[in-house]
């Protein structure tokens, strides 16, 4: 009597595809995640290069010894940036009621205006200054 042994060396398709399949999912996930990566590095960069030319144009403004009251905007740049900056004469008092002379309020606003001519606010900053100081 002979006994028909089957071997069990490898593995079925069955189990071959499941594999494969699993690979794929942990693959597409993995690109997801470096991709979400990327782009959050994008903004961050986009974000602290906003914010270093806002510090210049407010900067700027502010050393300027012949500062006065006035509304101005800056030309756009290649990547459609402009800032808008509002320069305006503050009127306060100190604790004995002598008024505060020659105190502003600077402040700068970051703007980019699309294909389409929307304008988005990217940012904005202020400060107070007196240009007898600096």
């Amino acid at each position: 009597m002979r006994l028909n042994k089957q071997s069990n060396r490898g593995f079925t398709l069955l189990e071959l595809l499941m594999a494969m399949a699993l690979f794929a999912l942990a693959a597409v996930a993995l690109a997801d995640a470096l991709n979400m990566i990327s782009m959050a590095v994008g903004e961050t960069v986009d974000e602290a290069e906003m914010r270093e030319k806002l510090r210049a144009v407010l900067l700027e403004t502010t050393r300027d010894p012949n500062i006065q009251q006035d509304t101005r905007e800056t030309n756009p740049d290649e990547a459609g940036v402009y800032f808008k900056i509002r320069v305006e004469r503050l009127e306060l008092e100190n604790r004995e009621g002598t008024p505060l002379s020659n105190l502003y309020d600077v402040k700068v606003t970051g703007f980019r205006r699309g294909p389409t001519g929307r304008e988005e606010e990217l940012s904005s900053a202020s400060t107070w200054v007196n240009p007898q100081i600096f």
